[in-house]
C-alpha cells in the first residue's frame, strides 16, 4: 500500500527532478549566446596581457636583475602572479608557478610567440621577452578570475527559461495540491452534513477507495457515520415505541382515577387530584417525545400554509400571559406590522410558545418578558428576553438539545423535561430558519427565532 508520506515524497522528488532536466535540456539555449561569456574571458585576458606587457618592456630594458633591483616586476596580488622563466625553463625567483604557466612557458620559449591559455577561472598569459644582452625569456602572468554570476546571465535566455521553470513546477505543484485537496474537501462536506443532522451522509466516491491514510480515514468516518446513524435510529425508535406503550397504561390509569373518584368520599380528593395533575404532566411529557421524533425524522403534521406570523405571535403571547400572571410575570408584545411567510402554522405556534413559557418558568416575580418581532432581509425575527438568571455561557451551546437541562436537579420548580427548547430549534430548522440563545448585556436570556419569508409579498405594511 502506498502511503501518504510516500506519495507526497514522490512528488516533492519528481518536482525536483523535473527542474533539474529543465536545466539541463535548456543550458545549450541558456548558453548558446555567449557575449557576457566572452567580455568576461577578454576582459580577464585583457588584463592579464598588460601585467605580462608591462614585466617585458621592464626586461627589455634593464634586464631581469635590473628590473627586480629597480621594483621588479609586478608579483601581484589577489591571485594574479607574474613569473619569470630563463631560457632552460626554470623561474628565475625560485618560486613554485602553477603547472598551466610552466606548461604555458615551455611552449612559448619553443615557438616565440606570444601565447594564451584559459582553464575555468584561470587565464594564463605567456609573452617571450629579451634583456639587453640577448637573453630569452618567457613572461608568464597568472589570472585566476571566476565568472561572476552577472558575467553568465543573458536576459533574453533567462526570461523563458525561468517561465518554463515555474509552468513546470507550478504544475506539480498543482497536482499535489488537487490530490490532497480534493479528499479533505469531501470528508470536510461529508463532517459538515452529519454535523447539521444528515445522519446519511457519506464520504463514498473513490476517496474511500484509496490506498492510503486518507482512504483509511474516509472509510473509518463512514463507519462512524453508520454505526452513529445505527445508535441514534434505535434511541428514536425507542422513544417512539416506549411513548407509544405508554399511552395505553396511562389512559387505563386515567379511567381508574375516574373509577376511584366516584367511589372514595371528599378525604381521596387531594390525593386523586395530584395522580390526575401528574398523568396530565406524563401524558404531555410523551406528546413532546412524539412530536420531537417526528420532527427529527422529519415528518412534521400538516401542509404549509401562508402564516401570518404577527397574529400568530399575538395569539401565543396571549395565551401565555394567563400563566404569566399566575406566576406575577408580564408579557409585553412590542409593535409589529403584519408579517406573512409560507410556513407550518402548528409548529411555529408550538415554537413560539415553547420559548414564552420557558422565559415565564425562570423570570422572577414582578418582571416583564418583553417579546419582539421585525422583518427585513428577506426573514422573519422574534425575539423574546426575560429579566432571569440567564444561562452559563457553557451551556448556551447546548440549551436546545432535547433533554438539555442548566441545573443538575431535576425538580418541576426548576424546569420542564428539557423537551420544549428542542421542539422550537426543530420546527424552526424545518422552516429553513435558526434559533439562539445569549446572555443579555443587562441581565436575563434572550432568545432569537429567525425564520425565512416565503412568497414574493412577505411583508406587508399598515
Amino acid at each position: 500500500m502506498k502511503t501518504l508520506f510516500l506519495r507526497i515524497f514522490l512528488w516533492l522528488w519528481l518536482a525536483m527532478l523535473a527542474v533539474g532536466v529543465v536545466l539541463v535540456v535548456t543550458s545549450p539555449f541558456f548558453t548558446q549566446s555567449r557575449s557576457r561569456v566572452d567580455r568576461w574571458q577578454q576582459g580577464a585576458e585583457r588584463w592579464a596581457e598588460e601585467r605580462a606587457n608591462r614585466t617585458v618592456q621592464r626586461i627589455a630594458e634593464a634586464g631581469v636583475e635590473a628590473s627586480r633591483g629597480g621594483g621588479g616586476w609586478e608579483h601581484g596580488r589577489h591571485g594574479a602572479p607574474t613569473f619569470v622563466f630563463d631560457e632552460a625553463g626554470r623561474e628565475v625567483e625560485g618560486r613554485d608557478p602553477p603547472p598551466e604557466a610552466a606548461e604555458l612557458a615551455g611552449r612559448v620559449a619553443a615557438s616565440g610567440e606570444g601565447e594564451v591559455l584559459r582553464r575555468g577561472g584561470l587565464h594564463v598569459v605567456a609573452k617571450p621577452a629579451r634583456d639587453p644582452e640577448g637573453r630569452s625569456y618567457v613572461v608568464v602572468t597568472a589570472l585566476h578570475r571566476p565568472p561572476r554570476p552577472v558575467d553568465l546571465l543573458e536576459p533574453s535566455a533567462l526570461g523563458w527559461r525561468v517561465a518554463v521553470l515555474a509552468l513546470v513546477v507550478g504544475a506539480l505543484s498543482f497536482g499535489l495540491a488537487r490530490y490532497l485537496a480534493a479528499p479533505v474537501r469531501a470528508l470536510r462536506g461529508a463532517a459538515q452534513r452529519l454535523r447539521d443532522g444528515d445522519l446519511t451522509a457519506r464520504v463514498g466516491g473513490r476517496v474511500v477507495r484509496r490506498r492510503d491514510e486518507i482512504g483509511e480515514l474516509a472509510r473509518d468516518f463512514d463507519t462512524m457515520a453508520e454505526r452513529l446513524e445505527s445508535l441514534l435510529g434505535s434511541q428514536r425508535r425507542l422513544l417512539r415505541d416506549v411513548s407509544h406503550e405508554l399511552r395505553s397504561p396511562l389512559a387505563r390509569l386515567r379511567v381508574a382515577l375516574e373509577l376511584a373518584r366516584g367511589r372514595a368520599g371528599a378525604a381521596a380528593a387531594g390525593p386523586l387530584d395530584r395522580l390526575e395533575r401528574e398523568a396530565g404532566r406524563m401524558d404531555e411529557l410523551i406528546g413532546q417525545l412524539l412530536l420531537l421524533e417526528r420532527l427529527a425524522a422529519g415528518q412534521p403534521a400538516g401542509e404549509p400554509e401562508r402564516v401570518e406570523l404577527s397574529s400568530l405571535l399575538a395569539e401565543v403571547v396571549d395565551d401565555a400571559s394567563f400563566e404569566a400572571g399566575a406566576a406575577g410575570v408580564e408579557v409585553i408584545l412590542g409593535a409589529s406590522q403584519p408579517v406573512f411567510l409560507h410556513g407550518r402554522a402548528g409548529l411555529l405556534r408550538s415554537a413560539l410558545d415553547n420559548v414564552l413559557r420557558n422565559a415565564i418558568r425562570f423570570a422572577p416575580r414582578g418582571t416583564a418578558i418583553e417579546v419582539e418581532l421585525a422583518a427585513g432581509d428577506g426573514e422573519a425575527v422574534v425575539s423574546v428576553r426575560d429579566r432571569g438568571p440567564g444561562v452559563p455561557p457553557e451551556h448556551l451551546g447546548t440549551l436546545f438539545e432535547p433533554f438539555a437541562r442548566v441545573a443538575d436537579a431535576r425538580e418541576r420548580t426548576t424546569g420542564g423535561a428539557g423537551l420544549g427548547l428542542a421542539i422550537t430549534r426543530r420546527a424552526v430548522e424545518l422552516h429553513g430558519g435558526t434559533v439562539a440563545a445569549s446572555n443579555h448585556p443587562d441581565g436575563g436570556l434572550r432568545v432569537e427565532l429567525r425564520v425565512p419569508l416565503g412568497g414574493p409579498a412577505t411583508v406587508e405594511r399598515g
